[in-house]
């Protein structure tokens, strides 16, 4: 090998051997920044925080009440929760109310019982296991005991049945109820209050004074209870009708209208000059149904009200036969209630007994029309109209029409609220029925696993002494 080549093998080995330990410096860092990549950190999941504890509950009124669809009850609303999810049933009614800042929901029921309810001792039979574990489906199942509660203080009076419970969410968030049951014959009563675990006191209070406001309308009893009912908040008149009838047109202090495909029924208030007679009664149908013509009057009593029923015959604008009751009713002030039923049926007298029988809808629904006194429903708020200036085209705009002509949408006691939370529908008979988890305020991404919060849950003495401070 001669000397050129000897130089070059040299200086080759050479850039091979500092090329060697070159990498072999530099190929840790490499390394190690791909195991830093490769390794995830670990974060924690985050979690929903109760509200503050309140102390003050004198912002919380109850001096509004709320009145159920079907008119079977009303119960004072308290500031903050809002009204939800409205269930009408053949066997019950039911109403829930939510407060999201304070993760609170109340629950309210009457439920109609196939047999009257003899004593304490029937009304705490139907709070079975099987039968409360499937109102609270909703909350988190315990893996230990397979329910969807614990049950931490029953407590049973003369004619009133108590019960407190411990809850949890699918957050582990913990909350505490008490449910208060009670009857009257067949309807049985219940109210529930549902708040965190660290809102004891406002759960009290809440129980304590929403109790004395629960009022069950029992002038209805025997009546279907999935009907609904119209209520004017001016003047406290009432009358209930089936699903089948729709409210065409209402609105507070003006007449109502309430249509089906077998009838009419309208329903006012007037000032009088003086109490309604047999004989201002007949005027009063002459005036009001043009060609009618008088079949008999009977005196008529509506609880404390009384007035007259007058049955007339009419022919429409088609020179069709049809016959109608008008059930007229004095009230204060020289105020006439009236209830005024057509039904597309000629020769038809609805005082007399034969004809009731035949037409025992048209009467339940003539018979549930009363005054209903101490409920202060609030009246709707107005809607802001916009006036818009008249066309550039037009000199002069035109006249403003007037209320009469203008629809009016119903009240506020019969526009179905959209629930916040929909319970899932229990199969038992039993009030209540599925009780919603509170709304919460604040926004969790769910996770796949929950991880539970640091919030220790209440033990069962200090739950059973919070009952017995009660």
């Amino acid at each position: 090998m001669d000397n050129n080549s000897a130089r070059r093998a040299s200086m080759i080995l050479g850039g091979i051997m500092v090329a060697a330990l070159l990498f072999s410096a530099i190929a840790p860092i490499f390394t190690q920044n791909a195991v830093q990549q490769l390794t995830p950190v670990a974060t924690d999941a985050p979690t929903a925080t109760l509200p503050a504890v309140v102390t003050d509950f004198s912002g919380i009124k109850f001096d509004q009440d709320y009145l159920h669809p079907s008119g079977l009850f009303s119960i004072a609303q308290p500031t903050g929760w809002i009204p939800g999810q409205q269930t009408t049933k053949a066997d019950g009614v039911e109403i829930t109310m939510n407060n999201g800042d304070l993760l609170s929901v109340i629950q309210v029921a009457i439920q109609i019982n196939p047999a009257p309810i003899a004593d304490i001792n029937e009304l705490d039979g139907l709070y079975t296991t099987a039968t409360l574990n499937g109102s609270w489906s909703n909350y988190r199942r315990d893996p230990q005991t397979n329910l969807n509660y614990r049950e931490t203080a029953r407590v049973r009076e003369e004619n009133k049945l108590t019960i407190d419970f411990e809850l949890q969410n699918n957050r582990q968030q913990v909350f505490v109820a008490r449910q208060v049951a009670w009857w009257d014959t067949n309807w049985v009563y219940s109210i529930r209050v549902v708040t965190p675990n660290n809102q004891i006191e406002l759960l009290k209070y809440l129980v304590d004074n929403l109790t004395p406001t629960f009022k069950p309308n029992r002038v209805f009893a025997g009546a279907p209870a999935d009907w609904s009912a119209y209520f004017d908040p001016t003047n406290g008149s009432i009358i209930r009708f089936p699903s089948t009838w729709t409210l065409t047109d209402s609105a507070p202090g003006r007449p109502a209208s309430i249509d089906s495909a077998g009838g009419t029924l309208r329903v006012q208030s007037q000032a009088a000059s003086s109490p309604v007679d047999e004989a201002s009664a007949r005027s009063w149908v002459m005036s009001n149904v043009p060609s009618a013509a008088i079949t008999s009057v009977n005196p008529a009593t509506r609880a404390t009200a009384s007035g007259y029923s007058v049955a007339y015959t009419y022919t429409d604008s088609d020179s069709n036969p049809n016959s109608g009751l008008a059930l007229l009713l004095n009230g204060e002030n020289n105020t006439v209630y009236s209830a005024n039923l057509r039904l597309f049926e000629a020769n038809v007298d609805l005082n007399d007994d034969a004809a009731q029988v035949a037409h025992a809808e048209a009467m339940q629904i003539l018979n549930s029309f009363q005054l209903l006194t101490g409920v202060n429903v609030p009246l709707p708020t107005a809607t802001a109209t916009l006036t818009l200036p008249p066309p550039s085209n037009t000199p002069e705009a035109s006249a403003t029409p007037t209320a009469s002509n203008t629809p009016v949408p119903p009240t506020a006691t019969n526009t179905e609220v959209p629930p916040t939370a929909t319970p899932v529908p229990s199969n038992t008979p039993v009030p209540p029925t599925n009780t919603p988890e509170p709304p919460t305020s604040t926004s969790v991404p769910p996770t796949s696993t929950p991880k539970p919060t640091n919030t220790t849950a209440p033990t069962a003495e200090a739950t059973s002494e919070a009952t017995a401070s009660s």
